[in-house]
């Protein structure tokens, strides 16, 4: 379950679609990252979200101990991107992108 090229195209692809709409994400301790309480408001998004930690779990693609920073940073992403009205219109079809991409890397592994 834990193919190079699954990982890398899990890793690398969100961050790739995302790009153009995302900020660094400021570095804080484990401590101090709030718990999902909020959904992006974009139906597509909160779907990816939604499946976000189980699929990357089962590919095995982060280290158990690092996947809720990852989820995380791609939570906040997707939060800012919603909250950008000259990004906000386009985010559902990033999150459907998204969401297929990884779901067609995980078949199979």
């Amino acid at each position: 379950m834990n193919h190079p090229t699954l990982r890398c195209t899990l890793t690398i692809l969100p961050l790739l679609v995302l790009n153009a709409c995302s900020t660094p994400a400021p570095k804080t301790s484990p401590s101090a990252v709030a718990p999902p309480t909020s959904p992006t408001g974009v139906a597509a998004c909160d779907a990816y979200l939604a499946s976000y930690k189980a699929t990357h779990l089962a590919a095995g693609t982060f280290p158990p101990a690092t996947l809720d920073a990852h989820y995380q940073g791609m939570r906040k992403i997707l939060l800012d991107a919603a909250h950008d009205p000259r990004v906000r219109p386009y985010l559902a079809a990033r999150c459907t992108l998204l969401a297929r991409s990884i779901k067609a890397a995980a078949q199979g592994h």
